[in-house]
């Protein structure tokens, strides 16, 4: 019984000796040195609670931890550690003078800020214009919407009580209210953010889309299965969403998730997990019924539904089964006040073993409407992506002739995307897209010429030079890439012949 009670006293202080710098906010109480002589200057002058501070020194328990000791108007001398004057600034008991704050902007860090309260009120009561930046784990992170701004105004004291604090223990001091019916509750370090990253702007640059007001979903309608790429059997289907005015917002915004939730079967009743794709649409609403579909192509219960975490956010929603969901969509912006999502079914199901089907990063190893774009493009992308335009150029085209022209102008391209790679991956991906259409390519341009001489001889006359030459260059290609012995004699027979 003694061995086991001395055990405990034993853990007891070695706890306290391993938690003697951390507090129970999880805040350290010690600082460098440079921090701490930074820190008393700015006290200086400050008010702590009722009391002038009238001198704060520097104090240090070893080489590498310094604490503040402060002289009050009372004449009262206290040791200020920096667990307790963060505290302080959460609960308002320190004030700073000239309207300034002293803010901590992570709780886990004794690095500080100062926000100027009025500079920020100028700023906040001058500007027009706000520039929404989605927050971390929000699927539209990284990204940015200029908003007008209607008001700027204080919490009012009712509005306390509701918006208490963040989960770091900030205060929520402001509300700044957009025109689109958004509003921003703002704690002191997120103004400083604010005012730091320049996201309020005076002025409209002539350039520049604000947001207003949001888009008003009118009606939805299914597009039919379609081919999309013949050399891969890529087919498509999608969902045109329609709303009130034109959608001026960029293709980057309207990412799309999946997600696992464990709902009732609409059909069965009962309770099972289930798998949906969702389709972003931000500065959105939904005012009215839209019907939806029960069933298109793979997709089921395909819906517009209202986001409840997110203002001004809606969902284009449908449950999938993602062991068949290949494919990322693809989101078109089109100009008779519509969006398009198309989604796709892959009959060759070789050519999506090295996709990721839920990554919503820039995808280039397939025909544009299944890339996804983020960001500013590289210069690979940007050489990948025409490509890509190309190709699909050339399976719209219907003669035969031109089709083969443009292939030949995207493999062109596929190779200056190939030296302007920077990672193995994208020299993978478009190495593959390039032998994809080598594969067919030798045996299109055998049969287009066997063609065009068959018809120029039928008519018993000559083929034009500027026709001949084309067709050279082409069988040039055919016999560089031909896959058969067969297809490389046709080429040389062809080849006489022309010549």
């Amino acid at each position: 019984m003694w061995v086991r009670t001395l055990s405990k006293r034993f853990l007891s202080l070695l706890a306290v000796a391993l938690l003697s710098t951390v507090t129970v906010w999880g805040f350290p109480q010690f600082t460098t040195r440079e921090n701490a002589i930074h820190l008393a200057e700015i006290l200086e002058d400050s008010r702590f609670r009722d009391l002038k501070v009238e001198s704060v020194f520097v104090k240090n328990r070893t080489e590498d931890e310094y604490y503040l000791q402060a002289l009050l108007e009372d004449g009262s001398s206290r040791d200020w550690l920096l667990d307790r004057i963060y505290e302080w600034t959460l609960t308002d008991q320190l004030r700073l003078v000239g309207n300034t704050v002293l803010i901590f902007p992570f709780p886990d860090s004794t690095e500080f800020n100062v926000f100027n309260k009025n500079q920020f009120y100028q700023q906040a009561l001058t500007s027009q214009i706000y520039l929404k930046r989605f927050a971390e784990h929000d699927i539209l992170e990284g990204r940015s919407l200029p908003l007008g701004i209607r008001r700027f105004r204080l919490l009012e004291p009712g509005e306390e009580s509701r918006f208490a604090t963040d989960r770091f223990g900030h205060r929520y001091r402001y509300v700044l209210e957009m025109e689109n019916g958004m509003r921003e509750i703002l704690t002191y370090p997120m103004a400083y953010d604010i005012l730091q990253r320049g996201d309020l702007i005076e002025r409209l640059e002539p350039d520049q889309s604000v947001y207003r007001r949001t888009y008003k979903v009118r009606d939805m309608v299914a597009l039919p299965r379609q081919l999309e790429d013949e050399i891969r059997s890529i087919y498509r289907f999608g969902v045109e969403v329609f709303f009130d005015r034109p959608v001026t917002l960029s293709q980057s915004l309207f990412p799309f998730q999946i997600v696992e939730q464990n709902l009732r079967d609409p059909e069965t009743g009962m309770r099972r997990n289930q798998f949906y794709v969702q389709i972003v649409f931000p500065n959105t609403e939904k005012i009215r019924d839209v019907p939806g579909f029960r069933t298109l192509e793979y997709l089921r219960f395909v819906e517009i539904t209202t986001d409840v975490e997110h203002q001004q956010r809606v969902f284009l929603r449908a449950q999938v089964n993602p062991d068949i969901f290949e494919l990322p969509p693809y989101v078109e912006i089109t100009n008779r006040n519509s969006v398009i999502v198309y989604f796709f079914s892959v009959t060759d199901q070789s050519v999506t073993r090295y996709q990721q089907p839920v990554d919503d990063t820039v995808s280039v190893d397939l025909p544009r409407s299944v890339v996804r774009m983020r960001g500013e493009e590289s210069a690979f992308e940007q050489l990948y992506l025409r490509a890509v335009e190309q190709i699909r150029a050339a399976q719209r085209q219907q003669d035969a002739h031109l089709k083969i022209q443009t292939y030949i102008a995207s493999l062109d391209t596929l190779q200056e995307a190939s030296l302007s790679a920077t990672s193995d991956a994208q020299v993978s991906q478009s190495l593959k897209q390039r032998d994809v259409l080598l594969r067919m390519l030798p045996e299109l341009i055998i049969n287009n010429t066997q063609r065009k001489v068959l018809e120029a001889t039928s008519r018993n006359e000559q083929l034009p030079d500027d026709l001949r030459f084309e067709l050279l260059r082409h069988l040039l290609v055919a016999a560089r890439f031909a896959p058969l012995p067969q297809h490389r004699r046709k080429v040389e027979t062809l080849q006489n012949i022309l010549r």
